[in-house]
């Protein structure tokens, strides 16, 4: 989450604001209705796939994490302290559900790309009968290892906070000690980042590897391109290339909100935010529209809107 600097509204903050509340829109409808559609089939059937249940784990934590970003908005707004406990309890928050969506999301490539590769090593093949059961514990290993990274300097923030509400200033060590928390959570932020990213683009080479000797395997064979196992190669790595174009954007805006460079001048954060929110509000709809369950759910809701019209 971008940092605030306690600007007053104008006519270009005001903008910016519409397109972000826009972005939430869609982003909350979005995640709400993978929420719904998932937790419906959960409910009928008693039991869950893994890819829904990373999916449900995904829209979960970003329909969180956008009404946590929409909260921080309206307490930096109707605040005249924009270092005040609640906002940076808001911030904070953002950050793990932020790193929980990221994780989804990388888990949820991986579990794709071992499922349609069709590599003959060995290994791939003991990873396709296990990664059902797995995905759910490399997650949870995967956002433990974070909050037990970040638990001791997001501490030493609210330390900082606390000795602030105290004495109401800070002795210079103790400032210092709230800063060093503030850049070790971020640090810790970017680092997982950039480790959650790296597996996504390492998925979509194996992904596009994959491909490419199965194609190359069939034109030697004479037989045509357009087999089961190439459909579900397209199927897979259609979406992945968007979710990668996107996922730079969003590592490049949080590099921008981490670094504090203002491109933008006054309104940076704004639209550090407005970029950060676009990645999930997009991907959701790409998701609802890949899928083939969330599909078919979406035209039955269209169709039986249209019929009762």
């Amino acid at each position: 989450m971008a940092a605030m600097d306690g600007n007053t509204f104008s006519p270009l903050a005001i903008f910016f604001l519409f397109v972000f509340e826009m972005e939430s829109i869609v982003s909350l409808l979005g995640n709400g209705f993978i929420m719904v559609v998932n937790g419906y089939g959960w409910l009928q059937s008693k039991k869950m796939l893994p890819c829904d249940f990373l999916l449900t784990t995904l829209s979960l934590s970003r329909f969180l994490r956008q009404w946590v970003s929409m909260s921080s908005q309206f307490v930096y707004f109707s605040s005249s302290d924009v270092y005040s406990k609640k906002l940076q309890l808001l911030i904070f928050s953002w950050i793990y559900l932020n790193i929980a969506s990221l994780w989804c999301v990388t888990w949820l490539n991986v579990f794709y790309c071992v499922k349609v590769t069709n590599f003959a090593h060995p290994l791939f093949a003991r990873l396709k009968l296990r990664i059902g059961a797995w995905m759910p514990r490399c997650l949870g290993i995967s956002l433990l290892a974070f909050i037990i990274c970040s638990v001791h300097p997001v501490m030493r923030c609210f330390e900082d906070e606390k000795c602030r509400n105290l004495t109401g200033n800070l002795p210079e060590k103790t400032s210092e000690s709230g800063a060093q928390g503030n850049f070790a959570v971020s640090l810790l932020q970017i680092a997982f980042t950039a480790i959650s990213f790296g597996l996504c683009v390492s998925a979509s080479v194996l992904l596009l590897v994959s491909l490419w000797k199965h194609t190359r395997n069939l034109k030697k064979s004479g037989l045509s391109t357009k087999d089961l196992g190439t459909q579900a190669h397209l199927k897979v790595i259609k979406p992945l290339l968007f979710l990668l174009v996107f996922y730079i954007l969003h590592f490049a805006a949080m590099i921008i909100a981490f670094t504090n460079i203002l491109w933008f001048g006054k309104h940076a954060w704004l639209i550090s935010d407005i970029v950060l929110s676009f990645y999930p509000s997009v991907h959701s709809v790409i998701l609802i529209f890949t899928n083939p369950k969330l599909k078919k759910a979406y035209i039955h809701i269209i169709n039986f809107r249209r019929r009762a019209s």
